[in-house]
């Protein structure tokens, strides 16, 4: 049996890892999560998936359509956890970042102060290609440690800007998917996710900055 062990290194800003411990425990025995075979405090250790490759774009229709159903079965996961917090969690990137006085922090804290957290849910909240496996199952979600109860949004703007989705595909999330009051929420929340993004990139530069002083 070949085993992938994972060592935990300095926690990135908005990561979670007790929160990320518990999903994965909870999405056990879903094709689409690694197999956590040991949870200590210093890493995880995964059963390696057969056939475990890095995902190639574009995908097939298959492939589309298989990590399409896994994001929409993930959001409808219980999840006992509080709502993530979105306008603290912009002004700690903010602080970590000496942006809280910044135009795009406004802007962000402008949007997220909107969402109804009672519309949130289990999110991965990370999906992009380098978080994604091709295995003999089909598509795998890896690297867990920003899964939250979120705004399911979030996801379908990731997946849009990775698969570019057709509107058949939105149609398909969008009926999981919270209404937001704005004429075009996909290219709002693109915009949110882009200067979130980078502000999180600053904050992340400036945490590791300080931990080597």
């Amino acid at each position: 049996m070949t085993c992938i062990w994972r060592e935990f290194g300095p926690t990135p800003p908005g990561a979670n890892r007790n929160l990320e411990r518990r999903v994965l425990a909870q999405l056990q025995g879903h094709t689409w999560v690694p197999e956590l075979l040991l949870d200590l405090p210093e890493g995880l250790l995964f059963r390696a998936s057969p056939g475990a490759q890095p995902l190639q774009i574009p995908l097939s229709g298959t492939q589309r359509s298989q990590l399409l159903s896994a994001v929409l079965t993930l959001w409808q996961q219980p999840i006992e956890a509080p709502a993530q917090d979105y306008p603290a969690l912009i002004q700690h990137y903010a602080s970590l970042a000496d942006r809280l006085a910044c135009p795009v922090t406004a802007a962000l804290l402008d949007v997220a102060q909107h969402w109804n957290p009672q519309h949130f849910c289990l999110i991965h909240q990370d999906i992009h290609p380098g978080n994604l496996l091709l295995t003999d199952q089909g598509i795998q979600l890896i690297d867990w440690e920003y899964a939250v109860c979120g705004n399911p949004w979030i996801d379908a703007v990731a997946l849009d800007r990775m698969l570019s989705l057709s509107p058949a595909e939105k149609r398909l999330l969008q009926g999981q998917l919270p209404r937001l009051a704005h004429a075009d929420p996909w290219m709002q929340v693109s915009i949110w996710l882009t200067q979130l993004d980078q502000l999180w990139h600053q904050a992340q530069t400036a945490q590791l900055a300080d931990s080597v002083i």
